[in-house]
């Protein structure tokens, strides 16, 4: 199926696979924090993931497919919205339960970035 073809579900069940096949199990909890911000001249694409078990907490690496998967999410903005979020948080727990937050406006992590310019 291409990606212009899919639905945002489908596109969040797309990153929800690549993110799992990439995150080494066991884990309870598994949190994503992205941004993807277009600023002057120049866009910024940072991620924070983490896993968590136990009390203890691991840093993730998204995998290519994870990426693409949200940034084509990020290509079709949520229903009633007329542009596209620019951050995300993300969580999932073992049971399957998870949540999208998408967020606008210029992103946390981000905006520290363009401050240090």
């Amino acid at each position: 199926m291409l990606v212009a073809d899919m639905d945002m579900l489908e596109l969040q069940e797309q990153f929800i696979g690549a993110l799992l096949d990439a995150v080494p199990e066991p884990w309870e909890r598994i949190e994503v924090h992205y941004e993807n911000f277009a600023w002057s001249d120049d866009r910024s694409e940072i991620y924070v993931a983490n896993r968590f078990l136990g009390g203890e907490k691991a840093d993730v690496d998204l995998s290519l497919e994870a990426l693409e998967a949200l940034e084509a999410l990020q290509a079709h903005p949520p229903e009633g919205q007329g542009e596209p979020w620019t951050w995300l948080t993300f969580t999932i727990n073992a049971t399957g339960e998870y949540h999208f937050d998408y967020r606008y406006g210029v992103p946390p992590l981000i905006a520290r970035e363009m401050a240090a310019q």
